[in-house]
């Protein structure tokens, strides 16, 4: 009888999880080759499945890296790297590893009229944001981000993010990022008040200390 497993739970094991995101990454691109496919790996298992809308060319894989090891797989099977903080050996790990595609990092930015609304956009929004890479890596699911951030204070935010509407301030923020290396900011801004015009503005200085 052949058993299908749901849901089956959050890995522990960051090697365990590594191996899936290795298969997983094997399976999207085999997809993009068009037509029927079928896939047996040792965690994960395709069988006659299509993607029946392809794009005229597969969009970049990024993959996401919190340590060394990641950083190696990014360069082996990703078309870039994909970070969270602005550590230069991240950087430093992809290319030695041959990896040559862009390092995407995210930036904690929250753009408001003003910085309390912007903080409060955060907390509402966000918080779990401000518990770092190792909780956002391990937590499984909703829930969990709820409880590990529920003790996260306006000063927490604030120590963290870009909060307001200075572009100084977004700058400044940034520029740590651009310092260890990534050549790609990505703007996390959970702002529930934004206009073209501000908006523009504070993503248009950021981008321009990456230059």
């Amino acid at each position: 009888m052949n058993e299908h497993v749901v849901g089956r739970g959050f890995p522990d094991s960051v090697r365990v999880r590594q191996e899936m995101l290795r298969e997983a990454l094997a399976i999207i691109r085999l997809l993009w080759q068009g037509g029927y496919r079928s896939y047996e790996g040792r965690h994960l298992r395709l069988e006659d499945a299509r993607v029946f809308d392809l794009p005229e060319s597969p969009p970049p894989l990024a993959v996401a890296a919190g340590g060394q090891d990641a950083a190696r797989l990014a360069a082996e099977l990703g078309d870039g790297l994909f970070a969270t903080e602005p550590r230069a050996e991240l950087v430093r790990g992809y290319r030695e590893a041959g990896g040559g595609g862009p390092c995407y990092v995210e930036v904690p930015m929250s753009w408001a009229p003003d910085e309390r609304t912007a903080v409060r956009a955060e907390l509402e929004t966000s918080r779990w944001a401000v518990t770092g890479w190792k909780v956002m890596s391990e937590l499984p699911n909703p829930v969990n981000f709820e409880e590990a951030s529920a003790t996260v204070r306006e000063e927490d935010v604030l120590g963290r993010f870009a909060c307001g509407s200075d572009p100084a301030r977004f700058v400044a923020v940034a520029q740590p990022f651009v310092d260890a290396g990534f050549d790609r900011l990505v703007t996390q801004t959970p702002g529930l008040i934004r206009t073209a015009s501000s908006t523009s503005t504070a993503v248009n200085s950021t981008a321009g200390c990456a230059r």
